[in-house]
């Protein structure tokens, strides 16, 4: 019965939300031809998608489930239409993209979902020395995921055509040779706009839940890793392509990537508290209710920090990172890999060793990043690995022998560099 009535009660507290949603269906419905778009198929668009939001509204104030899930996807949908169409107003893009964040945010994520409760207690797994799903924990990872927002936004608009030029502080044209090149080319729409898609959702994903969202919303921290973790992942490819295929850099591009790598190693605690919980389930066999609908598994205990949010500079400072320690030999691999990967600049060498040391050094630096957190720190060991393959690579690569042994010490020391795992300072069950 007490569970009844808090339902009822955050029900009845979550439909204000759905008066804002049901003013954007209007605003899209009503305003398109205000804003000057010109484009028929952005104008059918936008008001389609207005008339669904505004239905949408209607169903959910009447305790409708599914009506958030398709505004939701109505959200998303409006921040792919202006590249499908390959928008000509940056206007309509504007709109388009400002719009559907602002939908899935008071469609989805600041209500809540009916019928799940998702309660401020029982925040720490059971082992754990602390929350891998609080505020402060979440912190970085959204602004992180906003300056890539930015950063890819910059470029899709280079790519639409709406601004002629686009400012590299160190490559000079290296962003623009990069956005316009065959491997751009090759998507159907603006690959640096479905980096900013990427990116808005990551950061919305990371707003929704509270704090013990790893235990009662488990389908969402696993739908936030794999667009963390994968897409990060195929931004690090990215950026190994960018000197292999195009012969050039973008720091822009290489700005995103950093972001979603740090996004990645954040994120990595609370992916590692999920599974622990739904192979827990597995075996006792209510996976499926679980990962839906969350559970409140035995040895769970309050984190005492929720009480005194926000904290003290200090504490949030600490509280951030916890569960990743920056140890300085991580640190001295995670430049080593960034030697390896501007050693052709530096000594003057291309062919095939250039490749090498170009996505090899790429690797170093995942694997040294990722391992610094505690949950990752075996990571480190296929340093082992990259480091041999380029020791042996310098061997038939033809550069001149101070080069080969530069490189050669440089991979040793990266061998050196991986071996100790450090003093982990938190525990993890």
């Amino acid at each position: 019965m007490l569970k009844k009535n808090l339902l009822a009660k955050e029900e009845h507290h979550r439909r204000w939300f759905f008066f804002v949603t049901l003013f954007l269906g209007f605003w899209l419905l009503f305003t398109v031809d205000m804003l000057g778009i010109s484009q028929n198929e952005i104008l059918y668009s936008d008001r389609i998608c207005g008339l669904i939001v505004i239905l949408g509204s209607f169903f959910a104030l009447r305790g409708g489930f599914i009506s958030p899930w398709i505004m939701t996807f109505t959200g998303v949908y409006l921040q792919l239409a202006p590249m499908l169409f390959w928008a000509k107003d940056p206007q309509s893009y504007l709109n388009d993209t400002v719009s559907g964040i602002l939908i899935i945010l008071f469609a989805l994520i600041f209500p809540g979902i009916k019928g799940v409760m998702d309660e401020d207690k029982g925040q720490i797994p059971k082992g754990w020395s602390y929350n891998p799903s609080s505020w402060v924990q979440r912190f970085p990872i959204l602004v992180f995921g906003t300056i890539g927002w930015f950063a890819a936004r910059l470029m899709c608009a280079y790519q639409l055509g709406y601004i002629d030029y686009i400012w590299d502080p160190f490559f000079v044209d290296g962003t623009e040779k990069v956005i316009t090149s065959n491997v751009s080319k090759a998507f159907p729409i603006p690959d640096a706009g479905l980096g900013a898609l990427a990116y808005s959702l990551e950061v919305l994903l990371g707003l929704k839940g509270r704090t013990a969202r790893w235990r009662t919303m488990p389908w969402l921290v696993v739908g936030f890793s794999f667009l963390v973790v994968p897409l990060g992942l195929v931004s690090i490819v990215l950026v190994i392509l960018q000197p292999l295929i195009v012969g050039a850099w973008c720091s822009l591009c290489l700005l995103a990537a950093f972001c979603m790598l740090l996004m990645c190693m954040l994120t990595l605690d609370e992916v590692v508290a999920v599974s622990q919980l739904l192979i827990t389930a597995y075996k006792e066999g209510h996976f499926v209710r679980t990962f839906f609908k969350g559970t409140y598994p035995d040895g769970v205990s309050d984190d005492p920090g929720c009480d005194k949010f926000p904290p003290s500079l200090k504490e949030f400072m600490v509280e951030m990172v916890r569960g990743v320690t920056f140890q300085p030999y991580l640190i001295g691999a995670t430049a080593l890999g960034i030697f390896f990967m501007f050693s052709p600049f530096l000594f003057k060498f291309v062919g095939t060793m250039s490749d090498f040391a170009h996505t090899f050094g790429a690797l170093i630096v995942v694997v040294s990043i990722l391992s610094m957190a505690e949950v990752a720190r075996q990571l480190r060991k296929l340093n082992y690995v990259l480091s041999l393959v380029l020791a042996v690579a310098t061997f038939w690569s033809g550069i001149d022998l101070i080069t080969m042994g530069l490189l050669i010490l440089a991979c040793i020391g990266l061998v050196v560099l991986s071996v100790p795992e450090g003093k982990l300072q938190e525990s993890y069950n």
